[in-house]
């Protein structure tokens, strides 16, 4: 039963809650501010990344597929010459001024050669006094000797022997008219022609951009490494993870070559062996989000500091202020609690019953209105205490208790313990047909709470109820009222129990007088 103060003003706790619930709601909000703008931020800056380093993977793609394809054109051309035309001494000459000027009007190509079965140096772009050299020792002519595919082939890097340089292998077979291997027509282009075409591209210092094989070797990369020819990326994250479930998208991967973490975007070279990629380093990222997000750390942390400490000089007051009424008006609340409780169930005891009974007798008299009392008793509780012991007697009066307590929703209604195993429900307002709804609704909640009594005939626990509906009048006494209920309660144990019973009576009739209601009995089957 619920006390509450007369005072209009606001008790010590509750201004207490007040202000620390105004100043939590007050940092909480700034804080969630300041961190959903911070997030947004954050994804701000990873989604533009994620942009800028995507265009600059497709800038780097086109420029790796315009070259590549130019140098394939111009090896088809020569393939198809030497096929057809063979390579007689002046066809040769033909080839060699031919080549020559391919290499001067292809961009990216350093020089042509084609070799024959024995992997000889035939004819090549070089001047006529470059020396010739045998090249059936390199993993491209191995690959075009062993393979009848005629498609191009990209290798790995190698050294030219004729220049030192650094070069990427660009290849075709060349058959002889039977089909037989008769040797490959072979272009290189620079890596420093890929070097520098990165070194225009927009990356912070510690940022990559490479060019590498599907199996994962190195063809480009800045910043350059010393082990460029040696380096594999196969074990990364972007071809061990990323490139088997699609061909193209963006990451945030920390490199195997440097252990930088960087934004990435990758993608394969569509119709080349060949995967372009380029990361931003997370640091040169986040570094303007980093400092934004200090200074507004900063900020908030000093309007919190503030607020708390501004909170505390006011609770200080409040608790001054306040303690004396708050220490009365705990003790009088205990005093109220302790007097009208079960200290059992916790429920309202019968001092309480008694004191709602008679306060709303009084207004159903002055208002010509009628009021219902429900008398409810376990079925077989002496049994069940005899089984089970009194703990557990008790443990089930706290359970029944519960469940009476959970059907009782109006306000004004009561609902107590009225001794032992008793319990009584007072129902301000109500005619018979509701009480005997609601008396119904607590017999059912008992039953499907499934309490074992192995003591009980029906094997589970059980309640019989006494219903009587009443008319008051003014200066009647209620007595009657009492008295009639607990005759229906008796009436519904000795009809089987597990039974509400119920009757509407006028206030100064007998409990047995022909001038109330007929009787009204709601029989129930034990299940």
């Amino acid at each position: 039963m619920l006390l509450y103060s007369k005072s209009t003003r606001l008790s010590s706790s509750a201004l207490t809650k007040a202000l620390i619930g105004f100043i939590t709601l007050v940092g909480l909000s700034l804080i969630l501010a300041t961190v959903w703008q911070m997030t947004q931020s954050r994804r701000e800056r990873v989604d533009s990344t994620k942009t800028e380093v995507s265009n600059i993977v497709r800038a780097a793609e086109q420029q790796a597929q315009d070259t590549f394809r130019q140098a394939d054109n111009t090896l088809r051309d020569l393939i198809e010459r030497v096929e057809h035309d063979g390579l007689a001494l002046d066809q040769r000459a033909r080839l060699k001024k031919l080549m020559a000027r391919s290499v001067e009007n292809v961009e990216g190509i350093q020089a042509l050669f084609i070799y024959d079965a024995q992997g000889n140096w035939i004819v090549s772009s070089f001047p006529q006094n470059t020396p010739a050299k045998n090249n059936s020792d390199r993993a491209y002519f191995a690959f075009h000797r062993e393979h009848t595919d005629e498609s191009i082939h990209i290798g790995s890097i190698v050294e030219s022997r004729t220049t030192g340089d650094k070069v990427i292998p660009i290849s075709r077979r060349i058959n002889a008219p039977d089909g037989t291997f008769a040797g490959v027509a072979l272009a290189t282009v620079p890596v420093d022609y890929f070097q520098t075409f990165f070194e225009r591209m927009d990356v912070d210092d510690k940022g990559v951009i490479f060019l590498a094989l599907n199996n994962g070797d190195l063809l480009a990369r800045r910043p350059t490494l010393a082990a460029l020819m040696t380096t594999n990326l196969a074990k990364g994250d972007i071809f061990s993870l990323y490139l088997s479930k699609a061909d193209s998208g963006t990451a945030v991967i920390q490199s195997v070559v440097d252990g930088v973490e960087r934004i990435y975007a990758y993608r394969r070279v569509a119709g080349l062996p060949i995967v372009v990629a380029a990361g931003v380093s997370c640091e040169h990222v986040f570094a303007p989000w980093w400092a934004y997000a200090w200074r507004s750390m900063a900020m908030i942390g000093l309007i919190i500091a503030a607020l708390g400490l501004l909170g505390m000089l006011l609770y200080r007051q409040i608790q001054q202020l306040m303690t004396a009424e708050r220490e009365l008006n705990i003790a009088r609340g205990d005093l109220e609690v302790i007097a009208q409780t079960d200290s059992l169930t916790l429920m309202a005891n019968r001092r309480c019953f008694d004191t709602a009974l008679q306060k709303e007798w009084a207004r159903a008299g002055r208002n010509n209105s009628s009021l219902a009392i429900i008398l409810l008793d376990i079925d077989w509780f002496k049994q069940y205490n005899d089984h089970y012991g009194h703990l557990q007697g008790d443990e089930c009066l706290k359970q029944v208790a519960r469940v009476i307590g959970s059907s009782v929703n109006r306000a004004s209604d009561l609902a107590a313990r009225y001794g032992g195993e008793e319990f009584v429900v007072l129902l301000p307002e109500t005619d018979l047909a509701g009480a005997m709804s609601i008396a119904e609704k607590i017999r059912l909640s008992i039953v499907d709470a499934l309490i074992e009594h192995s003591a009980s005939p029906i094997g589970n626990l059980t309640i019989s109820s006494g219903v009587v509906a009443i008319s008051a009048t003014r200066n009647s006494p209620y007595r009657a009222a009492l008295e009639e209920v607990d005759r229906l309660l008796y009436s519904a144990k000795t009809k089987g129990r597990n039974r509400v019973e119920g009757r509407s009576i006028q206030a100064s009739a007998a409990p047995s007088s022909s001038r109330g209601v007929a009787p009204l009995t709601l029989d129930v089957i034990a299940p």
